[in-house]
C-alpha cells in the first residue's frame, strides 16, 4: 500500500487502498471517452504507457480507492499518462445535470483566471464534462497535490496564504457569465440580501418544537451511546441558543451586500499545502452565489475556530486582495454563529432521522467534539 492524500475526503493524510480496476469498477471504460493525452492512458510502471485495453497493466494497479467523505461520492485516484487523476463518482439522484454544468463552466473559468490550485474537470471526447453511467455520474479532473494539514502546522503564514488564495478565487468568480440555464446558481448582484443567512433563518425556525422533541426521543434510543452522549449536549446547546442567533439573524437578513458564486464549503479538509503555500482547493460541489462572509465564516472557523486574534489576521490578509464593504465585513459573524448552532443538527438528522451509517465512528466523534466546543464557546459569549 501506498501512503497518499486523500484530498476529496474528510479525513487528513490516510493509507489508501489498491485496487484491481475491475473489481469496483471498470476505469478503462470510463477513460475510453477521454483523449489518449488526457485520461486513456495508464502508466504501466515499466517506463512505457499502455493504452487502455482489455488487460490490466503488468505491474500495479493504476487505481487507489479514497476513503470517503460524507456527502456519498466516491472517489478514485488514478495515474495517466499526464500524471494523477480524481475520478469522481455521485449518485445521479443527488445531482442537477443543469446545475453541474454551470459549476464545472464556473470552474472553468476561475481556472483560465491564474487560479492554478483549482481542479477544472477534464473534458471527453464529445466535449462534455461530465457523464452518466449505472445511476452514477461521473466526472475526471487533475489530483492537486499537497495535504490537508493546517490543524498540524497551523502557521500564520499557511493562513494568510489560505486566505489570499480565498480572495483570489472570489475575484475571478465575480466576473463569470452564466448561461440564462445557470443563473438562478451562479450570478452576480452588486446589491442583494443574502439567501444563505434566509436558508439558516428558516431551518433554525422550522426546528423549534416538535422537531426537537423527535431527535431527543430518537437519540434515548440510539445504540451508538457516544454519539447520543454528544447529540443530547448539541440539542441542549440549539435549544438554549436559537432564539439569540435568530435574533441577531434578523440585522442580516436585511442588509443588502453584493451576491457572486461562493464556495459554500470551503474548510479546513479542503484546502491543500506544500510547504506554506496552497496547492489545491478542493470540492467546489456546495457552490453557489451569495456573500463571500459565507465563505469567510466557514473556512476561518474551521481553521482557527474561536481564536479573534487569528480572525483578524485572516480577514486582513484577505483584503490584501479584495477590500470588504463593512456590511460584508458585519455579516461574518452572522454567517459563523450560525453555522455553529446547526452544524451538529445536521449530524443528528443523519443518524437519528436519515439512518446514515458511517465506517469511521471514530471520525464522526472527532468532528462533534469540535461541534460541542465551539457550541460552548458560543454560549459564553
Amino acid at each position: 500500500m501506498q501512503e497518499i492524500s486523500p484530498h476529496y475526503s474528510s479525513s487528513s493524510i490516510r493509507i489508501a487502498q489498491l485496487i484491481s480496476p475491475t473489481q469496483d469498477i471498470d476505469v478503462r471504460e470510463i477513460l475510453r471517452r477521454y483523449s489518449a493525452r488526457e485520461g486513456a492512458v495508464y502508466h504501466d510502471g515499466t517506463g512505457g504507457d499502455q493504452f487502455c485495453s482489455n488487460r490490466c497493466p503488468p505491474r500495479r494497479s493504476p487505481v487507489q480507492t479514497v476513503p470517503g467523505g460524507f456527502s456519498g461520492a466516491r472517489i478514485w485516484r488514478v495515474e495517466t499518462a499526464v500524471g494523477p487523476c480524481a475520478l469522481r463518482s455521485t449518485p445521479a439522484s443527488q445531482v442537477d445535470l443543469a446545475r453541474l454544468a454551470g459549476l464545472h463552466r464556473l470552474l472553468a473559468h476561475v481556472g483560465t483566471a491564474g487560479m492554478m490550485q483549482v481542479p477544472v474537470p477534464l473534458t471527453a471526447l464529445d466535449g462534455t464534462t461530465f457523464f452518466e453511467m449505472r445511476g452514477q455520474v461521473w466526472q475526471l479532473e487533475p489530483w492537486m497535490p499537497g495535504a490537508a494539514d493546517f490543524w498540524t502546522n497551523p502557521d500564520s503564514a499557511r493562513l494568510s496564504a489560505a486566505m489570499i488564495c480565498l480572495a483570489r478565487w472570489h475575484v475571478a468568480a465575480a466576473r463569470f457569465q452564466p448561461h440564462e440555464s445557470e443563473c438562478a446558481w451562479f450570478f452576480s448582484n452588486p446589491a442583494g440580501r443574502s439567501p444563505g443567512l434566509a436558508e439558516r433563518a428558516r431551518k433554525i425556525a422550522r426546528r423549534n418544537g416538535p422537531e426537537c422533541d423527535a431527535l431527543r426521543h430518537k437519540l434515548a434510543s440510539c445504540a451508538w451511546k457516544e454519539f447520543a452522549e454528544m447529540g443530547r449536549s448539541i440539542l441542549d446547546h440549539f435549544v438554549r441558543l436559537a432564539p439569540r442567533v435568530e435574533s441577531q439573524l434578523k440585522f442580516g437578513l436585511e442588509a443588502v451586500v453584493p451576491l457572486q458564486p461562493c464556495l459554500r464549503d470551503i474548510w479546513h479538509d479542503h484546502v491543500l499545502f506544500t510547504g506554506n503555500e496552497v496547492t489545491g482547493l478542493i470540492d467546489a460541489h456546495a457552490s453557489r452565489s451569495d456573500c463571500v462572509a459565507t465563505d469567510l465564516a466557514r473556512l476561518l472557523g474551521s481553521l482557527v475556530r474561536d481564536d479573534r486574534a487569528r480572525w483578524d489576521a485572516g480577514l486582513a490578509a484577505y483584503q490584501t486582495v479584495r477590500p470588504l464593504a463593512l456590511s460584508e465585513l458585519a455579516l461574518v459573524a452572522l454567517f459563523d454563529q450560525s453555522a455553529v448552532l446547526l452544524g451538529g443538527m445536521t449530524w443528528l438528522d443523519w443518524v437519528c432521522l436519515e439512518g446514515r451509517t458511517f465506517d469511521d465512528r471514530e471520525k464522526v466523534l472527532e468532528r462533534l467534539r469540535k461541534i460541542v466546543a465551539r457550541l460552548e464557546m458560543l454560549a459564553g459569549k
